[in-house]
């Protein structure tokens, strides 16, 4: 599965990850953590990161299916 990231938490990723996800499907919390891990960027665990899972933004506990789409966006500033 490919994730996509947005705003300043991207450059800290460099692009889109690949990961793969269980059957059974990953909770967001634990998508952020399986990412911290693997690319060594914790500021996906900052509270402020929202997920959009198939183009909505969704809780922590949102459970990510193998074929959703994510996207991970952290807080912009600016008007």
């Amino acid at each position: 599965m490919q994730i996509e990231f947005y705003g300043r938490i991207a450059a800290s990723f460099g692009g889109a990850a690949q990961v793969e996800i269980p059957e059974a499907g990953l909770p967001v919390s634990g998508l952020k953590a399986l990412l911290a891990s693997r690319f060594n960027v914790d500021a996906v665990l900052h509270r402020a990161v929202r997920a959009a899972v198939n183009n909505e933004f969704v809780p922590e506990s949102h459970v990510i299916r193998p074929g959703d789409t994510v996207e991970f966006l952290s807080p912009v500033s600016g008007g």
